[in-house]
């Protein structure tokens, strides 16, 4: 977000204000007025409902923002003697991020930071102890519903799976259509996180969890008057215990991507230094 808003305080400067059409402007500060294009840019969400979390938060920011821009404009901030530097400075910044961030994403797509399960399974032998578990893990699913009896036909279908994921997945949506959150991955979640990184909604979820053994599903729990969840457990590991190389394989995968993708930045920025310093 804060790059977000950065970004907005240099197209102040830099643009004027343009008339769109009011069908495509989503908020409005003295002259200048926010598009949904742009909006739609300086926003980054998973659901439905986080883009309406998001949208909010960034329009109120950017109404704040124009409006103390203007202000400034009014006093003459804009001709003290350091503006000019700045704004200069702050789009080599911008354009740089944008050319690396581009730079890296067409990487990916050439398949640079691709990992093989030879990569990953040197990385485990010779970190294997980095795997053991300080604290009990679970992979764990949640489906929600908004009443008693659609976890219940939920907990059903989940109980009567019988291998085909995309009916399954169908049949969860037509029967709680309003929680982009019950969307099933294929195959099932292999992330293993600790009871404080699942944030669990109440005690009685993190009373349950700890009872049920892989391959096994919660009973309706209630979350509150009109929430309702039935937990699904696809793996878990106790303290003390290692992961194995399938249970630490996303794990790894994503270190690897990592050490990958800063590699690319360093054969990127040595590219830099040698045509220009």
């Amino acid at each position: 977000m804060k790059l977000h808003i950065a970004t907005g305080v240099l197209l102040f400067f830099m643009t004027g204000c343009d008339g769109v059409p009011d069908a495509d402007v989503v908020a409005r500060a003295g002259k200048f007025q926010l598009t949904r294009d742009e909006l739609l840019a300086s926003i980054t969400y998973s659901s439905p409902e986080d883009s309406l979390t998001a949208s909010a938060i960034y329009i109120e920011d950017w109404k704040d923002l124009a409006s103390l821009y203007q202000l400034a404009l009014e006093e003459g901030a804009d001709e003290e003697p350091e503006v000019d530097m700045l704004i200069e400075k702050a789009a080599r910044h911008i354009v740089v991020q944008r050319y690396i961030a581009g730079r890296m994403e067409n990487a990916e797509k050439e398949g640079v930071y691709a990992v093989d399960s030879s990569e990953a399974s040197a990385f485990y032998q010779e970190f294997s102890d980095s795997f053991l578990c300080s604290e009990t893990v679970y992979a764990v699913s949640r489906y929600y519903a908004s009443t008693p009896q659609s976890a219940s036909r939920i907990e059903n279908a989940l109980r009567l799976y019988d291998g085909d994921e995309q009916r399954l997945q169908q049949l969860i949506e037509s029967i709680e259509p309003g929680y982009a959150g019950n969307n099933r991955r294929v195959p099932p979640v292999r992330s293993l996180r600790s009871l404080e990184q699942l944030h669990l909604e109440n005690d009685t979820m993190k009373e349950v969890l700890p009872t049920l053994l892989p391959g096994e599903l919660s009973s309706v729990i209630t979350v509150h008057d009109s929430l309702f969840v039935v937990m699904e457990m696809h793996d878990r590991v106790k303290k003390g215990s290692k992961k194995t190389f399938e249970q630490a394989y996303d794990e790894i995968e994503e270190l690897l991507i990592v050490q990958k993708q800063k590699h690319y930045y360093s054969t990127l920025l040595g590219e830099a230094r040698e045509k220009y310093q």
